[in-house]
């Protein structure tokens, strides 16, 4: 028995050893990322992890012999749980009419979006899936749907319309085991790829990624693969296959060695330098004496944002109401913005409704001039001041399409309906159309509140949202602390 437990001591410590080099090697592989925040760290991420050997598109299918393996020996297939292919068996690149004909290889970013190069063959990024499968999601962007269009076998994917608030269009929904590993593929391709990302508008691209070095995503597409990662965290079956791809390409994903960097590069940890040492990424800083950070913005105790915490760049008026604004019913006042140039706004149910030049060759006139509002070609209109929910336009004359988040929405019977979510709420016009009226909804009204807000009481919760209780935690970490609708963050150290 004494002999056993030594052993036992002795296994434990040798793991303890090779855990702690194992966190050493890391360090030092990551060290240019260390103490970066936000786009800073992005930009680090891309010098480590970008130049990397190029396996080639056949040695894809040479590497999922080690990377993509089931306990019993066949494929991990990314898109079906039905199938039970031999690896490098006459299932690879088969043809194929029906799900469990054949394998092939899946960019889970679309070849489409972003053409040829290395990207082509990155084995983080090309993945193993069923044939058929793989054709039915096509070139769509990743998304939840309920299944409207089509569905795999046992429900495991799923085709139809979008029902992420943002984006409305088809998309392709994987199953809910694989999105925290496909949210970490995004984030490494938009770190190891931020040279290429910018330029991406092939297929569907511009609805998925918005053209910017950072944050390289559309607002509706990165919350999504922010709370995909969340609610699918790395596992060993994502470690291993991130120690296969570092042996074959000699690059890592930064993800999945580091589970909540990506709330440090986009999410709620952005104000925070990333610490290399830490498995968390849990930066040096004190805890403050008050479990709530003062220097949070979401604080109450903040002056410089009493508004709206959560949204700064956008603060709420409490006496927003929802109704119609029979635009020539308002005075409006003639401004300039320092992105869409100049223009005319008015306030209306507690709204600011501006409307701006764009990159429209026609300036926009005063609405008392003709009665109506002359929407010309590309011309923006920004209504801010809540969250708004749906907007209906009513149209006086000329119509053309408006541009909605990256989303083409046409007039029917004189009328235009937008709904989602967003402060602001920014349409671009595809040609002149004549407004006379806009509905507004916004989430509450007439100043009176959810029945579903939250409690004053406070509590914590770890990074993952999982609810702690009431109490300072005592184990040392990144903790969140929950009071009323207001988030803040602190260190135990």
């Amino acid at each position: 028995m004494k002999r056993s437990c030594f052993c036992s001591f002795i296994f434990l410590l040798l793991t303890c050893v090779a855990l702690s080099a194992q966190a050493e090697d890391l360090a030092k592989y990551y060290s240019k990322a260390n103490n970066k925040k936000a786009a800073d760290l992005k930009s680090a991420l891309y010098s480590i992890i970008h130049s990397h050997t190029n396996i080639g598109y056949d040695g894809l299918l040479e590497a999922y012999h080690e990377s993509d393996v089931r306990a019993d020996g066949k494929l991990r297939d990314w898109y079906s749980n039905a199938t039970n292919f031999v690896i490098g068996g006459p299932a690879e690149n088969h043809s194929y009419k029906k799900e469990g004909d054949g394998y092939n290889r899946e960019h889970l970013v679309p070849q489409s979006w972003f053409g040829s190069g290395e990207m082509k063959s990155d084995l983080v990024q090309v993945v193993p899936t069923d044939g058929y499968v793989n054709n039915r999601r096509s070139n769509y962007p990743l998304g939840e749907n309920t299944g409207d269009t089509w569905k795999s076998a046992n429900d495991y994917c799923k085709l139809g319309a979008c029902t992420v608030s943002g984006y409305s269009g088809q998309c392709f929904e994987p199953n809910d085991e694989m999105k925290g590993d496909i949210a970490r593929v995004y984030f490494y391709v938009l770190a190891c790829y931020e040279n290429l990302h910018p330029n991406w508008n092939g297929g569907q691209a511009s609805q998925v990624f918005d053209g910017k070095k950072y944050p390289g995503l559309k607002d509706w597409a990165l919350k999504m693969f922010l709370r995909w990662a969340k609610l699918d965290p790395v596992d060993d079956v994502e470690r291993a296959r991130n120690e296969v791809v570092y042996k074959w390409q000699k690059n890592r994903n930064p993800f999945v060695d580091y589970p909540s960097l990506c709330e440090y590069v986009w999410g709620d940890s952005v104000s925070y330098a990333f610490d290399v040492t830490q498995p968390h990424g849990q930066s040096d800083v004190e805890i403050p004496d008050t479990p709530i950070n003062p220097d949070n913005p979401d604080d109450p105790e903040d002056p410089d944002n009493p508004d709206n915490p959560d949204n700064p760049d956008n603060p709420e008026n409490p006496d927003a109401q929802s109704g119609t604004i029979e635009v020539n019913s308002y005075k409006w006042t003639s401004t300039t913005h320092p992105t869409y140039g100049a223009g005319y706004t008015t306030t209306a149910n507690g709204l600011e409704i501006a409307y701006y030049k764009g990159q429209g060759t026609v300036t926009p006139v005063d609405v008392s001039k003709y009665g109506d509002l002359r929407f010309y070609d590309k011309s923006v209109l920004v209504i801010s001041g809540a969250e708004i929910t749906k907007v209906v336009f009513h149209a006086s004359g000329k119509i053309n399409d408006i541009d909605i988040d990256g989303q083409t929405y046409s007039f029917s019977n004189g009328e235009l309906t937008w709904t989602g979510t967003a402060n602001p709420f920014i349409a671009v016009s595809g040609g002149q159309s004549r407004i006379q009226s806009i509905e507004v909804y916004v989430k509450q009204t007439d100043g009176i509140k959810s029945v579903y807000e939250p409690s004053a009481a406070r509590y914590f919760m770890d990074v993952m949202g999982h609810q702690l209780g009431s109490n300072l935690p005592r184990r040392p970490g990144m903790y969140l602390i929950r009071q009323g609708y207001r988030t803040s963050k602190i260190l135990v150290k």
